[in-house]
């Protein structure tokens, strides 16, 4: 063959089996690159593709449209007006009680919209509390570093040491039963956790390049923490905020149950669980609504803030796979 013919093999004809050309179908087109996706449109990709993220918002919202609507309607007074020793007792569905009626004849479905009305608002306004004092806590310790930095992650050290049901509960007896006094026992209990968490995430961004570099531009301290410190420890911050509100209304169903939380004339899920014990022989259904409610609240904003982490942090949320 000779020399002439290769260049034409080469530019889209070859040889096939009998001897003779054959073209040579051209290269597939290489489709182009997908364009990037802004943060924002990625985290809405993965909250739509995350079954935890969406269950645990859709517990979410129904629990919450439940507490809105109790605010203004309930099936039956729970109050004194209520009170109906006629229908004491009564099953789910008898006397036009849907889950039953309670020793005074009170209806049972009434009041667990009120208690998870109360819950909610008292874990709401504990936690927040609680993220209020451990924010300022850790960006004290952050800021101001060596000595206050010690005697704050002290402090918190010792906090963290004790059994947090057991201090939360002492806290409330010495301040006696009420709203006030549950509020500032979750507070005194999440604060801690709160601090460390924060102060964590904090030393992480103030060794990132872009604070080196604010502070050679001549950035100061507050101006460092308002513009990359609290923003880029947002969604850490998010996520701790939704993990510890599932765990606030235990805290707070376990202080009502005891004696030292809510009491009447308030209305709580661990208040209910209380009263319903001393007729669990007579009428079980007392006990088992309030348990299954507390069960699905806590549930429901576990799966939430663990789908929410996935959505805000995916990357922590491989590294603890």
């Amino acid at each position: 063959m000779s020399g002439g013919d290769a260049p034409g093999r080469a530019g889209g004809t070859a040889l096939d089996g009998a001897g003779t050309t054959a073209p040579v179908p051209p290269p597939a087109p290489v489709p182009p690159p997908a364009p990037e996706l802004s943060p924002a449109a990625a985290r809405r990709k993965r909250a739509r593709s995350n079954p935890a993220f969406i269950a645990g918002l859709a517990v979410a919202a129904l629990l919450a449209a439940t507490g809105l609507v109790s605010l203004v309607w309930t099936p039956w007074d729970v109050g004194p007006a209520g009170i109906d020793p006629a229908n004491r007792l009564r099953g789910p569905g008898v006397g036009g009680h849907l889950l039953g009626s309670d020793h005074l004849g009170r209806d049972v479905l009434s009041q667990l919209m009120i208690g998870v009305r109360t819950s909610l608002v008292i874990s709401m306004i504990g936690v927040a509390a609680a993220l209020g004092a451990g924010l300022t806590l850790a960006l004290t310790a952050v800021t101001f570093r060596g000595a206050v930095d010690d005697l704050i992650m002290r402090i918190v050290d010792i906090l963290i040491a004790f059994p947090g049901i057991v201090f939360a509960l002492v806290l409330a007896v010495v301040l006696g039963p009420g709203v006030s006094s549950t509020i500032v026992a979750l507070t005194v209990f999440f604060a801690p956790n709160f601090t460390r968490v924060i102060r964590a995430a904090a030393l992480r961004v103030l060794a990132e390049d872009f604070v080196v570099a604010a502070r050679i531009y001549g950035r100061g301290g507050l101006a460092i923490l308002l513009r990359h410190v609290i923003p880029n420890t947002l969604s850490v911050i998010i996520v701790q905020f939704t993990l510890s509100f599932a765990a606030a209304i235990i805290v707070e169903s376990s202080l009502s149950y005891l004696g030292v939380g809510i009491s009447r004339p308030e209305i709580s899920l661990g208040m209910m669980l209380r009263e319903a014990q001393s007729f669990i022989g007579a009428s079980g259904w007392l006990a088992f609504w309030p348990g299954l409610a507390i069960v699905v609240t806590v549930l429901g904003f576990n799966v939430f803030g663990d789908g929410l982490r996935d959505v805000l942090d995916p990357k922590f949320s491989r590294a603890g796979r």
